[in-house]
């Protein structure tokens, strides 16, 4: 943190704090985040330190402005999937450099887990990966052959060495570039074979092509996919029910993702109505986290 604070440290800290209260983000980064804007205006902040103590600064109108624009762009850094672009673009094309060709390095698990700690979904969910698949397992068995739709950075986290070694065929789908490379760089070390990606937008996707079908897959997994694409897009999610697969696990979250805020009965609901238009019957339940959902066949 700052060791020169641009404006008292307590107002910072109050601020902070009252961030966090509302937002899943750090008391560090809204901290961090606060210092760096009132350091960008240096003459509100020299009014600031000059009338602490006379008045109270957090009634001003450009204070207030302030701390809404460092809320409202916290708010839009949480829902972004990524980090900035070039990030993301960087790490993707080192990863594809290190697994050229095909042989295992330090490297390629530092990016490996890099890419789960920088993907807002799988980051959520890294903490819990071992109770995730021994619940995953427990519920469905080990898939010898796995669909996951809308796959993002999930692929990279599944235990093909290890509970998930009987899987000899995972397709991985996602309409992102960026996911989808990744996958497939990492198909160099799991066997082109065994993991395969592909770029597919669900409003127009062909579940009878290949690499989806003819045949049918023993699981589908859609994870967080659902709740999200029934405020998008019903086309897609009446194509997400045509998914040709024996059994299907989606998924929602408890909490947004965004802010803090209890959402499961929403999300439970959306997962619920997806399920009955899909014409499958609710099989087995999971929860992990802050991940819940519902195994169907």
């Amino acid at each position: 943190m700052p060791l020169e604070p641009p404006i008292p440290e307590e107002l910072l800290r109050a601020e902070a704090d009252r961030i966090c209260a509302r937002y899943r983000v750090s008391e560090r980064d809204a901290y961090l985040a606060l210092a760096r804007v009132f350091t960008a205006d240096a003459d509100l902040a020299a009014r600031i330190r000059a009338r602490h103590g006379q008045e109270d600064v957090t009634r001003w109108r450009d204070y207030r402005d302030t701390i809404r624009r460092v809320r409202k762009r916290i708010y839009y850094e949480l829902r972004r999937y990524y980090p900035p672009d070039e990030t993301a673009d960087r790490l993707v094309v080192e990863f594809e450099r290190e697994l050229a060709g095909g042989a295992a390095s330090p490297r390629v698990e530092e990016l490996r887990s890099e890419f789960l700690s920088v993907h807002t979904s799988t980051r959520e969910r890294a903490p819990h990966y071992e109770e995730f698949y021994e619940s995953f397992f427990e519920l469905l068995g080990v898939p010898g052959t796995l669909l996951d739709v809308g796959c993002g950075m999930h692929p990279l986290s599944y235990p093909f060495e290890g509970a998930g070694s009987a899987t000899r065929r995972y397709v991985a789908a996602d309409k992102d570039e960026r996911a989808v490379r990744a996958v497939k760089a990492y198909a160099n070390q799991i066997g082109q074979e065994r993991l395969f990606s592909v770029q597919a937008d669900l409003e127009e996707v062909d579940w009878g092509d290949p690499p989806f079908g003819p045949e049918t897959s023993d699981v589908a997994i859609m994870l967080k996919l659902v709740p999200v694409l029934a405020r998008l897009s019903r086309d897609a999610v009446r194509r997400l029910g045509e998914v040709p697969a024996d059994r299907i696990l989606v998924t929602g979250s408890a909490e947004a993702m965004t802010r803090r805020q209890d959402i499961e009965r929403r999300e439970r609901a959306a997962l619920r109505r997806f399920i009955d238009g899909s014409g499958r019957q609710v099989v087995g339940e999971f929860r992990v986290g802050n991940e819940f959902g519902y195994l169907a066949r």
